[in-house]
Parts: structure tokens; C-alpha cells; sequence
């Protein structure tokens, strides 16, 4: 990446656009973060610089400009758009028919489909800083990012802000959805998280594990065997599985996913008094319908305020949706982490890692 004046160090680029969209690039001397503004401000890009690792999922779906779909899917262009890497899920997760307070929020809510506006906050050599900022267009909710990143620090500190400008009450489901894939994903990656329990969504014809809540972490019954197995463990694509898992009773807000036959990982810490529950996406070679039809083996683990992914009447229904008081404001602080190592035991909110 080409940055005028400084070749070393933090560097910050708003220079690029890809097919017409503006382009963000944050880098330092271990990683690369790039963004693409105009569709959610999604991570693209995550890569290890030291071994020229990006951690992020591509899905067969390339990413595009915005275009003239064949016809208007009920659940909205979420997938059609779905290139893979990291969205912002806002303010409701998956999908439900029925609308909330008058507007339909289509699959996976609508600010991963919103355009950003970007502004430097600080750009030297020792720190970059990127501020993000979008305004929802079906809902009462403006909502502010700032990315940064340290001088020799595998790490992306994220800082946000979400405002409920409505003058009533307004719930949300909200989280964070990377999706880890190729060529770091393969089946010697294992999840490491503080979780007490697992519940398995109905999700799909493919599941690997019998529906149901109460499971104590990580062992769950693998419907095929009949017998328990322990769910931290990626299986290869030949399983021909996907499956969505909702991990409970974080004592704490981290996970590390774990590349054992290269020693790398990436990880994610948070406050889990906001972002209380983590998902699992397990997607091995099972999804055989729109809009993948068997061709994607990917992972995302996901961490949110809510579950279960079927929009944000079912998550008030079970009481995890989040309610936000008129004129509430939150800000809360997440990191993400490039590490080293054959697993660990703990992530902070400072980025740092306990083997």
C-alpha cells in the first residue's frame, strides 16, 4: 500500500476506491486492516503481516458495487452483497417477517449496508486513528467506530458509540460478525472461550448437532453418532455440515481461534456485560442452498447482545434483546488480535494474550 510520507510505522490511507467504492487501509508493522466504506465499513482485509496470513473468509460472492438485482428478496440484500469478511450487525440479527415499530429490518439489520463517513483522528508513526460514522435510515440509531492501531501491535482497538435518537424506547440485536476462512481456516483450528453453555439453533437440514439448549460447554450431541463431541474443535469441509451454535455464561468477553499446524491465531475481546452471548457460524461444506450451494467452508465467531437469530421480536420475546432508553447513548471498547502460539487461555481488552 502506497502511503505519501511515512514508509514505516502506524500508516493510514483514505486514497484507494475498488469498482467505485472508497477503500481504507490501517496498517502498522504486523498487521493490515482494510475496509471498504460504502458497504458497512466491513473488514475486507485482516492480515498477519509475519506470515502473510489474511484471516478473513472470501466468499464465492465477489465484492461489488451496488447493482440491479433479478428480484427483491424478502429477507433483503444482505446476501447478495455477502463477500465474506467482517459486518457490523445492527440493529437486528437473521431474519424475521414481521416487522418492528412499522419497518421490516431484513436479514442482519441494515448498517452493514450503509455507506460511512471517515475521518482521521491521528495519523503518526506511533498510533493511527479512523473515526466511522453512519446514520440508519429504518431506524432511530446513529452509530460511531474509531479504529486504531499501535506501533507494533498486532491489534485492532475498536472504540464505539451507538445513540438512540428516537424520543421512545428502541431494542436492538447487535454484534460483531467476522468470518475467519482459508488459508488460515482448516480442521487443526480450535476455538478457546470462557463460555458454561451451548445452545443449538434449528438452522439448517445439514446440522451436525441435535437442536436444543442446556449443553455444558463444549461437549454437544453430534446427531449423526448419537454420542457427545466436543464443539471447539473446526472439522474439515468433507463434513458436509453448517450449523449455528449460541455459547452462554461467558465469565469473561474473549475467544482465540487457534491454527495449530501453523501456530497462529485471531482473536477478539469485549464487554460481556453488553455483548453477553457468542455465536458460532460453522459452515463445513453443508450449506447447499442459496446463496452458497456447498462451495464455502468458513467459521465466524460472533460476538452479540442477543440471540436467537431470528430477529428482534424473538430476542425481546426471550428477554436477551438489548433496550435502548430514548436519547441513551453506549460506548463500549472490543480489540482484535493476531497472535502466536498452539492456544491460549485468556484475551483482555488491551490486546493482550495468555498463552
Amino acid at each position: 500500500m502506497y502511503t505519501w510520507g511515512r514508509k514505516q510505522g502506524c500508516r493510514l490511507s483514505l486514497d484507494y476506491t475498488y469498482k467505485g467504492m472508497r477503500v481504507a487501509f490501517l496498517e502498522n508493522e504486523v498487521i493490515r486492516v482494510g475496509l471498504v466504506l460504502d458497504k458497512g465499513a466491513d473488514v475486507f482485509e485482516f492480515t498477519y503481516k509475519p506470515r502473510d496470513i489474511d484471516f478473513m473468509w472470501q466468499s464465492p460472492i465477489p465484492l461489488r458495487a451496488p447493482f440491479v438485482a433479478t428480484s427483491a428478496l424478502p429477507e433483503g440484500a444482505f446476501h447478495d452483497y455477502y463477500f465474506g469478511g467482517w459486518q457490523e450487525v445492527l440493529p437486528s440479527a437473521g431474519w424475521a417477517k414481521e416487522p418492528y415499530l412499522g419497518a421490516n429490518q431484513g436479514l442482519h439489520g441494515e448498517v452493514a449496508l450503509l455507506p460511512f463517513q471517515a475521518d482521521r483522528l491521528e495519523d503518526t508513526p506511533e498510533r493511527v486513528s479512523l473515526r466511522l460514522s453512519t446514520r440508519c435510515y429504518r431506524s432511530p440509531l446513529t452509530l460511531e467506530r474509531v479504529l486504531s492501531l499501535e506501533r507494533e501491535k498486532g491489534c485492532l482497538f475498536i472504540h464505539e458509540r451507538l445513540v438512540n435518537e428516537s424520543a421512545e424506547a428502541f431494542s436492538i440485536m447487535w454484534g460483531h460478525h467476522p468470518a475467519l476462512g482459508a488459508p488460515f481456516l482448516d480442521d487443526s483450528c480450535r476455538v478457546d472461550a470462557p463460555a458454561g453453555e451451548v445452545e443449538v439453533l434449528s438452522f439448517h437440514p445439514n446440522g451436525l448437532w441435535e437442536p436444543g439448549g442446556g449443553y455444558a460447554f463444549p461437549q454437544v450431541k453430534n446427531r449423526r453418532s448419537g454420542a457427545l463431541q466436543d464443539v471447539r474443535q473446526v472439522l474439515p469441509k468433507e463434513t458436509h455440515s453448517v450449523d449455528v451454535l449460541i455459547f452462554k455464561g461467558l465469565r469473561e468477553g474473549w475467544y482465540g481461534l487457534t491454527n495449530a499446524r501453523r501456530e497462529v491465531g485471531f482473536g477478539m475481546a469485549w464487554d460481556p456485560a453488553l455483548f453477553k452471548y457468542l455465536w458460532m457460524w460453522q459452515v463445513y461444506g453443508g450449506h447447499n442452498d442459496y446463496p452458497w450451494y456447498g462451495r464455502t467452508y468458513n467459521c465466524a465467531l460472533e460476538p452479540f447482545t442477543s440471540y436467537p437469530p431470528a430477529g428482534i421480536q424473538k430476542a425481546i420475546e426471550n428477554g436477551s434483546a438489548r433496550s435502548m432508553k430514548a436519547g441513551e447513548v453506549i460506548e463500549t471498547d472490543l480489540v482484535a488480535v493476531a497472535y502466536e502460539g498452539q492456544g491460549i487461555s485468556r484475551i483482555d481488552r488491551k490486546g493482550h494474550v495468555t498463552p
